[in-house]
């Protein structure tokens, strides 16, 4: 993702959005709390995540593959690195018990989310996958806030989930139930939550 384009997303969030992110902070406040560090993946400007960490006292690691994101993370003091979501145990990963979060449905721009998952378990975190329902309402939400990124594009819907293309960007928001079985397939346990008025969370954690 190129430098404007994540920029665009993170500051350009309509009312809907920023209420959305609000309830996906208190839920990842309340997982967060069980773990010792936190790793986010789709870092972006450190105002997403950053802020959980800091209030419960955590290690934290932004990861990002944008390295506008991973500067502006580090800006505000906190350790980040420019990588992959698939190369999570090749970095200086903080002490466990160690939580993976992908905030603000990161999970749907993933090129390849089973390998991305199969990452994380392979570092024995947990993780916290915050997405959105596959809903109307949901879509409204998805819709207006790619309106004000100036990101024109449709929704298209298959077997797999909801689905959003402009350009080279895509956004997927998958079905639960294949959201599960991913997560599954990696070796977690899984609890679903909803949050917000169209939030769906995944919390994974291994055996």
């Amino acid at each position: 993702m190129s430098t404007s384009l994540w920029a665009r997303i993170v500051t350009n969030q309509p009312a809907a959005v920023r209420v959305h992110l609000d309830a996906e902070r208190r839920l990842a406040s309340t997982v967060a709390a069980r773990y010792r560090s936190l790793v986010e993946v789709g870092c972006a400007d450190g105002s997403l995540l950053l802020p959980v960490a800091r209030r419960l006292g955590l290690d934290y690691l932004g990861v990002d593959l944008a390295a506008g994101a991973v500067e502006a993370t580090r800006a505000l003091g906190a350790d980040a690195v420019q990588a992959d979501a698939c190369d999570l145990a090749a970095l200086p990963l903080p002490a466990g018990p160690l939580l993976i979060g992908y905030p603000f449905n990161v999970f749907g721009n993933l090129p390849d989310p089973p390998e991305a998952l199969a990452a994380a378990a392979a570092t024995r975190a947990g993780s916290p996958v915050p997405t959105l329902h596959p809903s109307p309402a949901a879509a409204a939400l998805r819709t207006g806030d790619y309106a004000a990124c100036d990101l024109p594009g449709e929704l298209t819907t298959d077997e797999t989930g909801v689905h959003f293309l402009s350009g080279t960007f895509r956004s997927s928001v998958y079905h639960p139930e294949v959201t599960t079985a991913w997560l599954s397939a990696a070796g977690y346990h899984v609890t679903v939550t909803p949050y917000g008025l169209a939030g769906l969370s995944y919390h994974a954690t291994l055996p």
